[in-house]
């Protein structure tokens, strides 16, 4: 079958995909196949450090790899990265659905309710909400999806996990928290890994976690320094294998 009827678009960040993130996206699947649109998935990749919406120093709950492989273990068309360089972080709202709908062929649009765009995010739900009429599409909302009556957002996961809460991090998590093998420096002679304080990836505080790598379960003791963290485990680990969270020890 051509499908012939424009694209379903669920937009976001999506850093630490999280349940709240699989509501968003699976009500835009559902909404695709109702009207026989595309299914389209849009994040963000941010291509210096000064034009994140957040504070410079913020590190990502997955690497930006980790999180189209997520995004596209989705039974959908296609997932689009939008890089927010120079110009594209400057478009102002209206520029930035004029381009959804341009060149994404955008009818149906799915957001978050916090969801913010365009130049100095001067974009909201409320924006997409007026412009529906004049560029042909429909905008539909998702609710906050709630835990222990807190907004699950990816900055609550984010401060689970620097608050070394992982049992809670990984209730929120559609994946259990992960730093994978790519992202580190390993001494697999001395069982220690090392992430560098210049890596983008999140690093829960000092302290003793449960951690599996592979089909293994080990003690892992977190110390850092004013470099990075070093990551030490209580015995021998196998090679090229991701360090699954499980909770703390």
């Amino acid at each position: 079958m051509v499908i012939t009827n424009g694209s379903c678009i669920a937009i976001g960040n999506f850093d630490g995909i999280h349940v709240g993130h699989d509501v968003l996206i699976r009500r835009m699947i559902e909404l695709s196949n109702e009207t026989a649109q595309r299914s389209i998935i849009i994040t963000f990749k941010y291509v210096r450090n000064d034009l994140k919406k957040s504070s410079m120093n913020m590190k990502y709950i997955n690497s930006p790899y980790t999180k189209l492989e997520i995004l596209k273990s989705y039974d959908i068309d296609e997932v689009i990265e939008i890089e927010l360089n120079e110009i594209v972080s400057k478009y102002s709202p209206e520029h930035f659905i004029k381009m959804l709908v341009d060149d994404y062929n955008a009818k149906n649009i799915v957001v978050g309710y916090n969801f913010t765009f365009g130049h100095k995010a001067a974009g909201n739900i409320n924006t997409l909400k007026e412009l529906q009429d004049k560029y042909g599409y429909f905008v539909e909302e998702i609710p906050p999806v709630k835990y222990n009556g807190i907004a699950i957002s990816s900055t609550l996961v984010r401060k689970l996990l620097n608050e070394g809460k992982i049992h809670e991090a990984n209730t929120l998590l559609l994946n259990k928290f992960t730093i994978y093998y790519d992202e580190l420096d390993i001494d697999y002679n001395k069982n220690i890994g090392f992430v560098d304080n210049k890596n983008s990836i999140l690093v829960p505080p000092d302290g003793k976690y449960l951690v599996k790598l592979g089909k293994k379960e080990y003690i892992m003791n977190i110390v850092s320094n004013k470099n990075g963290a070093n990551l030490i485990f209580d015995k021998k680990i196998e090679e090229n294998r991701d360090i699954v969270f499980i909770d703390k020890a």
